[in-house]
């Protein structure tokens, strides 16, 4: 027979009066904070998941902000683009007479005179300082045609011999890549004339024959560049460049040539990558795989064109609307077309036709670009859902379950506080001082 004493029933009281006050307040923290644990050491596997889940909702949330915010800069630069599209020609529908390109440079080629052709002119030159500045346009802080560094403007306009010139971040649009220099297959050294300056390749050049003969008809030695060709053999054979046609460049000039078109051709591969989730991955090398990145920087130069053809004449359309004018402002006022300086006209709006050709193709490009960012955006923002759902089915409680456990918790922690009442009877010792 076991004896139940007062003691020991006070502390066995006691005992479970605290375990259901323990009991009773994780019932209510957990009914107020509505997680089922709040401590790695509550429930080890079920935080660890959590952690997770969590640490990839974060990543991901950091991918979405970053998608957003190309996407809106895309968006601005398509805004931008449609502008210039516009103003190029009547294809949209919106345009209107005396407001393209297309429609300015058609009848400049029905032969205006007088003030018509000086007020169509200033129209083309008020068209092609309208397409530089929209593509000057900022999102945000940063310009959004600026390649790789969108902190500078990239467009600025300068008169160089009293022509508008546009540059590209300080660099020449219409800078190419200088031709090859004649070398001395004897010497192996740069051929130059009487000044120094190079002798191009492009050069026409004379065999000796066609230079006796020169010589025989009068012509003095002295209009001539004479050096040594390879004969393909291992020999060499006596060409000659006739002065008069030589197409010469100092050594200053084609070093700067050579320089800018290497600073153009750099700036135009310029890119700036962005991890927008399409996984942002290195390989072996450490070199990123463009592929698991995107590429935000949008350069104007691949939407305008830069460089020369082979013909001389730009590839850039501002730098043709200028040639342009440049050819309508030779003519005299009340003067008509030459044969040749209409071909001239003519030709160059061909070639501005083709520009804006290889406008519109890039501009579809970047429309796409822009749309796959926006596809991008909706899946990162279903996942950041998905997994918020999944980390919350592992810590948020049932709160009808959690409000009902807290409720029976509290009837029982107010019951045992009633037995108590009856165990801990109160006796005459109570009431002595």
């Amino acid at each position: 027979m076991v004896r139940a004493t007062t003691g020991g029933v006070l502390k066995s009281y006691r005992y479970n009066l605290m375990n259901s006050f323990i009991s009773s307040n994780k019932a209510r923290e957990t009914m107020l904070t509505q997680r089922v644990f709040n401590s790695y050491a509550e429930d080890p596997a079920a935080a660890a998941k959590s952690f997770r889940l969590r640490k990839s909702r974060m990543m991901t949330s950091s991918q979405l902000s970053v998608c957003q915010d190309t996407y809106y800069k895309h968006s601005a630069g398509f805004q931008c683009l449609l502008t210039i599209d516009e103003l190029i020609d009547t294809t949209n529908g919106k345009g209107t007479a005396m407001t393209t390109l297309k429609d300015t440079t058609l009848e400049m080629l029905n032969d205006p005179k007088g003030d018509a052709r000086v007020q169509l002119t200033k129209v083309l030159d008020q068209l092609s300082d309208t397409i530089v500045q929209n593509l000057n346009q900022t999102y945000g802080d940063d310009f959004i045609f600026a390649g790789a560094d969108g902190q500078n403007v990239p467009f600025t306009v300068e008169e160089v011999n009293g022509v508008k010139k546009l540059f590209y971040r300080g660099v020449s649009v219409d800078a190419t890549p200088p031709g090859a220099i004649l070398t001395d297959a004897a010497t192996g050294n740069n051929v130059t004339d009487a000044n120094g300056n190079y002798v191009m390749a492009s050069s026409p050049t004379l065999s000796k024959t066609e230079y006796d003969d020169a010589i025989a008809a009068g012509e003095a030695t002295g209009n001539f560049i004479s050096y040594k060709a390879s004969d393909g053999s291992g020999g060499t054979v006596d060409r000659y460049v006739r002065i008069a046609d030589a197409e010469t460049m100092s050594e200053e000039d084609y070093n700067k040539a050579k320089t800018d078109a290497e600073k153009l051709d750099y700036l135009m591969n310029e890119k700036r990558f962005v991890d927008i989730g399409l996984g942002f991955q290195e390989d072996e090398n450490g070199k990123l795989i463009e592929s698991s990145a995107f590429n935000d920087a949008l350069n104007g130069l691949t939407f305008l064109g830069y460089g020369m053809d082979k013909d001389g004449d730009p590839k850039n359309i501002y730098s043709i609307i200028q040639k342009l004018k440049g050819i309508a402002e030779s003519v005299p006022d009340e003067g008509t077309w030459s044969a040749d300086v209409y071909e001239d006209f003519r030709g160059l709006v061909s070639k501005l036709e083709d520009a804006s050709s290889n406008f519109k193709t890039e501009f579809t490009n970047m429309d796409a670009g822009t749309q796959k960012l926006k596809n991008n955006m909706s899946l990162l923002e279903d996942n950041v859902y998905s997994l918020k759902e999944q980390y919350s089915n592992i810590e948020d409680v049932n709160m009808a379950d959690a409000i009902t456990s807290f409720i029976w918790a509290e009837y029982c922690y107010n019951a045992a506080l009633k037995v108590g009442n009856s165990i801990l009877s109160q006796s005459l010792m109570d009431y002595l001082n």
